[in-house]
């Protein structure tokens, strides 16, 4: 097992304590700063069953990173990093979903802060209200539009009452059809 380390720009893999102290030295790493306790806590690191990278301090906003790794050398090492690599799917955009056009009828539902006078505080609160509407729209997007219009022009509701993102978990719809 050797142990790639990288501190700035310096990077090497190595194969003991000893070179790594070693190479630890030549990138900058100040020699007070490899004093025994530290030197048992890279033991502790490489004699662990962990495989996960390990940030070491140097100081206040230094670290150097340890890597377990099984390959010989650095080249190798770059070439499996850049092989192992998960691709990950690009997350689509909620709000290119909520505006993708899509005519029909949306059974819609979203949740406010509707502000009504409460006569036992002698105030105005603030309470999460539901409204669910059946809607025809040209997507959820515009369904969620037609919502906040009917919902403030509404005389019973009061103009301070707050409307939720049509991104958030406050409002929710389904697709019903066209017909």
């Amino acid at each position: 097992m050797n142990l790639y380390v990288r501190y700035y720009d310096g990077e090497a893999i190595v194969s003991s304590v000893e070179e790594l102290i070693y190479s630890l030295k030549e990138f900058g790493v100040p020699e007070e700063k490899l004093d025994d306790t530290f030197i048992d806590e890279l033991y502790d690191f490489i004699n662990s069953k962990n495989i996960h990278p390990k940030r070491f301090k140097v100081s206040q906003r230094q670290y150097f990173i340890l890597i377990k790794t099984n390959v010989d050398n650095l080249d190798e090492f770059k070439a499996n990093a850049k092989k192992n690599e998960i691709v990950k799917p690009k997350k689509t955009d909620k709000m290119s979903l909520l505006s993708e056009p899509n005519p029909g009828w949306y059974d819609s539902t979203l949740v406010f802060k509707r502000v009504i006078y409460s006569p036992t505080r002698n105030r105005y609160v603030y309470v999460d209200t539901p409204f669910r509407v059946k809607v025809k729209a040209e997507s959820a997007l515009d369904s969620y539009n037609r919502i906040i219009e009917h919902l403030q022009n509404r005389q019973d509701i009061d103009p301070r009452s707050q409307y939720p993102s049509a991104k958030g978990n406050s409002f929710s719809y389904t697709f019903l059809g066209e017909a």
